[in-house]
């Protein structure tokens, strides 16, 4: 059985990637807590920035890092947030909107280390050299407002990067895990 580790970015946690998780254990991957043990990783957003410096992971999966130079984190933020409450109000209901915010707000209070990641400076360089030996799916959804779609050129000089577009927004994810899990089994 393939173990996995979840991470997730700055304003995310366990309850609002319950549906990927559940999604994951239904394919057959076992979840754990210990990303440095797990098989597989998945990082979302600034959890990206978060990897193990050493791992036994053999692949990586990688959606929507925040990376966009020349384009602050707030101005990305208050584009997704926009964006983000018309679509989920639209499509979840406003009871649905009011707890993601909720859990939101818990998630970056339990996470204030995330808060510096979400605030530097972030590099390809320092998102993927350390892990330039294994294999990695680098994801961006169509319209992610933390990642630019520039990033498929900046790609190039890695070989070891396999870099996948999806429809969806940047949370895409906690909603609908299906193409990222058949991805995952597609690539294993």
């Amino acid at each position: 059985m393939k173990t996995v580790a979840v991470i997730e970015g700055f304003a995310g946690g366990p309850y609002l990637s319950r549906t990927l998780r559940r999604d994951l254990v239904g394919a057959g991957f076992e979840l754990i807590k210990n990303k440095a043990e797990a098989n597989v990783i998945i990082a979302h957003s600034g959890g990206c920035y978060d990897l193990p410096p050493a791992s036994n992971a053999q692949l990586f999966m990688l959606i929507n890092p925040p990376y966009w130079p020349n384009k602050s984190i707030v101005s990305r933020w208050i584009r997704k947030e926009g964006a983000d409450t018309k679509r989920v109000r639209r499509d979840y209901g406003f009871r649905y909107l009011l707890k993601l915010k909720v859990w939101e707000g818990i998630y970056i209070f339990l996470k204030p280390s995330y808060a510096l990641l979400a605030l530097r400076d972030m590099s390809l360089t320092g998102l993927l050299d350390h892990i330039r030996e294994r294999k990695i799916i680098l994801i961006r959804n169509h319209m992610d407002y933390f990642c630019t779609p520039a990033i498929k050129e900046e790609l190039t000089s890695y070989k070891n990067v396999k870099y996948v577009e999806l429809p969806g927004e940047h949370d895409d994810y906690y909603t609908n895990p299906k193409p990222y899990i058949d991805l995952l089994l597609k690539e294993l």
